[in-house]
């Protein structure tokens, strides 16, 4: 009798303990589905950074199933606007044919252009080593493909990384904010923003290896001052 009541018991307890988690998984699962969304709209509105996490998502088969065509059309996204991370995937990709055909010219095109992308301030690092050692794999009519190739797109990616840092600055002179830009002798990016608010005006500084980055850090920066009245408008300056 008492075996029987044992086995009882410990049915029960399974059947309360299942109670209890099916609930809590369903909700994760559902905050899970909603954060990806999230994070796919955000990426197709155009924000680089998202584009990037989305691709590794895929890449990495987390929280969604393994697609690789997906993640390198994500990671092409961002690295088209300038996103030195997604610029070096792209390269390793085509390196190791995974979501696209193998294609070396193609990976020394990408990883060039990522070692490129803040090279004067922080060096080629590991993307401009490994454009090196397919470089010297190359016949010399593939290489003159790959540098036309890779001019090509470069003068895309500055045009765009160009028209989105100024929305920014349109953005933030609508906020009252001056902007100052220039380039620096060691090659960091160096972005200010003044607005003469009272009582005490506000500035907001970034150093950055690209344009990219220095402004999206400016932004988040100058977002985070308390609004204030500003006593005139803001400008764009250039120096």
């Amino acid at each position: 009798m008492s075996k029987v009541m044992k086995q009882t018991y410990t049915i029960s307890s399974s059947i309360i303990l299942l109670i209890c988690v099916l609930p809590f998984t369903a909700y994760s699962n559902k905050k899970a589905d909603l954060q990806f969304n999230a994070l796919k709209l955000a990426a197709a509105e155009g924000d680089a950074d998202k584009q990037y996490e989305l691709a590794k998502l895929y890449a990495e088969g987390e929280g969604v199933e393994q697609n690789w065509v997906e993640a390198v059309k994500w990671y092409r996204k961002a690295a088209e606007q300038g996103h030195d991370l997604a610029q070096f995937k792209v390269g390793l990709s085509y390196q190791n044919g995974k979501g696209v055909p193998q294609s070396d010219t193609e990976a020394y095109v990408w990883l060039n252009i990522s070692a490129g992308n803040g090279a004067p301030l922080n060096g080629r690092g590991r993307a401009g080593k490994l454009a090196d050692e397919i470089r010297v794999s190359l016949s010399a009519s593939q290489l003159e493909q790959a540098e036309n190739i890779a001019k090509r797109l470069q003068q895309q990616i500055s045009k765009q990384v160009e028209e989105n840092y100024t929305k920014i600055i349109h953005e933030l002179n609508a906020d009252g904010w001056e902007i100052n830009m220039k380039i620096k002798d060691n090659g960091a990016h160096f972005a200010r923003a003044f607005r003469p608010a009272k009582p005490i005006s506000n500035t907001a500084t970034a150093h950055s290896p690209n344009w990219r980055i220095a402004f999206k850090g400016l932004r988040k920066l100058c977002k985070e001052w308390p609004v204030e009245e500003p006593e005139d408008l803001g400008k764009v300056k250039g120096d």
